[in-house]
């Protein structure tokens, strides 16, 4: 159960920021369900004594394998960023996971759901839009003490081809000590449709304390 303090910049976009917030993931794995949650962190900025940037977001997965590479998935994300149009945005999907690679020099995950989008936006305006979610997770240790992370989320709009979104997210990890590591990372969203008046591309760029902790008894 990883818990992060971080310090973050975003250069581009709909806001140009630094800011400091905390992060909690929680992984729990069984012998056949996984799941995994992010409660959701706060990220809030100050320019000049203003606020410039603030977002909220949350996740919850749940996963069971039905062969070594074929398994079930469905999720839930919840997000909230005033400062890109969002009042609320939340996505329920449903679909296959897929253990594409997997060896210890590389691990290749991949995810295909369809979904449901629901957004509440400050123009008063709400779209509610079936969805697809299409990922590539890809991870390359470091030897045991440290590795990178790379993924590439798709999200084809089925009611308004024009609405399709990505994110493209590239991260690097090392081990300071047994419970702490240092981790940077870089993080693209592109939406071809925003809210009117708001930007099509944001970006951040973030670099983390870790600290990691695990359960003293493994999951049932």
């Amino acid at each position: 159960m990883p818990r992060s303090v971080h310090r973050s910049w975003a250069r581009a976009g709909n806001s140009d920021t630094a800011s400091t917030g905390v992060d909690f993931v929680a992984h729990r794995r069984g012998e056949i369900w996984q799941n995994s949650n992010r409660p959701p962190p706060r990220s809030a900025t100050n320019s000049n004594d203003e606020t410039t940037a603030e977002r909220y977001l949350g996740s919850l997965r749940g996963q069971r394998k039905l062969t070594p590479i074929i398994g079930l998935t469905t999720g839930i994300k919840l997000e909230r960023d005033r400062f890109a149009g969002l009042d609320a945005r939340s996505i329920l999907d449903a679909g296959l996971s897929w253990a594409l690679v997997h060896h210890p020099e590389w691990t290749l995950d991949g995810l295909t759901s369809i979904a449901w989008l629901h957004e509440s936006r400050t123009t008063d305006i709400d779209v509610n839009d079936p969805i697809g979610v299409f990922q590539l997770l890809s991870r390359v240790p470091f030897g045991a003490a440290g590795d990178t992370t790379q993924r590439f989320t798709y999200y084809p709009d089925f009611k308004t081809t024009a609405a399709y979104r990505s994110e493209a997210e590239i991260t690097a990890q090392a081990a300071m000590s047994t419970h702490l590591a240092l981790k940077i990372g870089y993080l693209l969203r592109y939406s071809h449709d925003p809210v009117p008046g708001f930007k099509k591309t944001d970006n951040t760029t973030t670099a983390s304390v870790v600290v990691r902790w695990k359960a003293t008894t493994p999951a049932r």
